[in-house]
């Protein structure tokens, strides 16, 4: 029997044709719908083939209007109306948004219609479509609310709620995805489901350190722990500022989850930073950067460079800052010292 996976392996290698004949070998609806919205894509991303790209996507509809299950057919609805928008045609994108969202609220069974609002939402979101999926997420959110399910059936539609809020989030750029991640971690944490709302507490620093280049995939391989391929990444995709900054956000990460090699990262940034030109919004991000590493010396100096007053004194009070904080640990570790040489500090006899 064919699967997705069967039809995606023939996507990578480009055997568009073979991939179209096993389309009819399906037996859901809902997957013809993905697969053709798979092989749209990549030929329109590799070859940028739009009118083709198009007319797949009108086979897509066709079998989406098929879908008996208002469930699957909002899916589909949603799915298609994004691979409408990555391809350029927004008009009939939106419509289908539109259209996606109509039949969601139409759905009889409530838990149903919010994960439908719910998936409508993270493919409205990934097209895009930020805000608009924030207030769909809050639809479904109030529809769940006011349903009349008992508390249990609540919290289990309230965690898969959350779950797609965390997956939409998973699928953005740092910027976009906060907004995703603070509100799965507000359900969790209200819920008290500790373990994934400690995941979506690290999720959350991250996107906030990763500000100008958290990409998912960035963002992902610096949670698992691949800094060297983060490193690689951005030093392949980004030139100048764009690169120094990068680099030193995955710096100040490594730094956050005490990563010891960031010291040694941030001797080779500076080394790179002499054949770049500067912006001023890349300047002050940089003395902000340098001032959270603890590299006073080098956030100085870009500092100075700042054009805008107000812009250079909150940096240059930053710094300050830091610089005081570091002489009260200085100063409160020589006091240690001081008290245990005077044998003041003396170690409590361990209890057998």
């Amino acid at each position: 029997m064919t699967t997705i996976d069967d039809i995606l392996v023939l996507i990578e290698k480009g055997l568009y044709e073979d991939a179209l004949l096993k389309v009819s070998e399906l037996d859901d609806n809902l997957e013809k719908v993905r697969a053709l919205s798979l092989i749209a894509l990549d030929i329109y991303e590799k070859f940028s083939d739009v009118s083709l790209a198009l007319e797949l996507m009108e086979d897509a509809e066709y079998f989406a209007k098929k879908i008996k299950d208002p469930f699957d057919r909002v899916v589909a609805l949603s799915s298609i109306a994004s691979t409408y928008l990555t391809i350029g045609d927004k008009e009939k994108g939106v419509k289908l948004f539109e259209k996606a969202l109509d039949e969601a609220l139409d759905i009889e069974d409530s838990g149903k219609r919010v994960i439908a609002l719910g998936k409508t939402s993270y493919y409205m979101a990934i097209s895009g479509f930020v805000d608009s999926a924030l207030e769909a997420f809050d639809v479904a959110f109030d529809t769940l609310i006011r349903s009349k399910m008992d508390y249990t059936q609540k919290t289990d539609y309230l965690i898969k709620l959350g779950e797609l809020l965390e997956a939409t989030g998973d699928s953005l750029h740092s910027n976009d995805a906060l907004s995703f991640y603070e509100r799965a971690y507000d359900l969790f944490d209200k819920l008290h489901v500790n373990i994934k709302a400690a995941v979506l507490e690290k999720k959350i620093a991250l996107a906030k350190t990763m500000k100008k280049t958290g990409s998912p995939e960035l963002r992902k391989a610096l949670l698992e722990g691949r800094y060297n391929y983060a490193i690689a990444k951005i030093t392949n995709l980004f030139r100048g500022e764009e690169q120094i900054i990068g680099l030193l956000e995955v710096a100040l990460w490594m730094k956050r989850v005490e990563t010891s090699e960031y010291k040694q990262l941030i001797r080779e940034v500076l080394e790179k930073m002499n054949a770049v030109d500067f912006s001023q919004d890349g300047i002050g991000y940089i003395a902000t950067l340098l001032t959270e590493l603890g590299s006073i010396r080098e956030a100085l100096v870009f500092a100075s460079k700042i054009a805008d007053i107000k812009k250079k004194s909150e940096a240059l009070k930053a710094i300050a800052l830091e610089l005081a904080r570091e002489k009260e640990l200085e100063d409160a570790y020589r006091e240690l010292l001081k008290q245990f040489q005077m044998g003041r500090l003396k170690r409590k006899p361990f209890k057998s």
